[in-house]
């Protein structure tokens, strides 16, 4: 009887050890690296396209962001890998025309340029945290009398593209 019991007890641990799954289905992935943003720097970008353009007429103030035609965002827009231009025309409310030194009646305007390539710049750049995003603030801007509208071009180039001026009307 002893040994029937050793013998089954023997058969349980043979069976207990070969009932293990040796098939092991747990495989061990790789680590997922995130998505990398893709990007190209400003001067080895063949097309540029601006979008997103915002302008505070007090300020001067420009937001936009830069990519490529495919759509990958441009880095890099600085005074010494691009040319940037800002140019403002500040219309004033028409004044009631009283005599001819009142220009007839016509509005008067205020215009004011920004310009920056190379070591002459008047306009600080700021590349935002979102890649391909940017704001310009010209230096000492301040319009001498409140405009009624403001018009605003704003152009960027590097050495192989020009990009088409882009027109912020912000009158009524």
């Amino acid at each position: 009887m002893k040994r029937t019991l050793i013998a089954l007890a023997l058969a349980n641990l043979a069976l207990v050890g070969c009932g293990s799954d040796d098939n092991n289905n747990d495989v061990e992935k790789p680590p997922v690296e995130p998505p990398k943003e893709e990007t190209v720097a400003i001067g080895d970008a063949t097309t540029i396209a601006v979008a997103g353009v915002a302008v505070d007429d007090t300020s001067g103030v420009v937001t936009f962001t830069l990519a490529t035609d495919e759509g990958t965002a441009i880095t890099g827009l600085a005074a010494d890998t691009a040319t940037v231009s800002l140019k403002y025309v500040g219309m004033q409310a028409p004044a009631e025309w009283k005599h001819m030194s009142d220009k007839m009646g016509l509005p008067g305007h205020e215009a004011k340029v920004f310009d920056c390539a190379g070591e002459t710049c008047n306009i600080a750049i700021v590349e935002g945290e979102t890649k391909g995003s940017y704001t310009l603030t010209p230096d000492n801007f301040a319009w001498s009398a409140e405009p009624q509208s403001v018009k605003s071009l704003i152009s960027v180039a590097t050495e192989t593209v020009t990009v088409d001026p882009i027109l912020v009307d912000s009158g009524a």
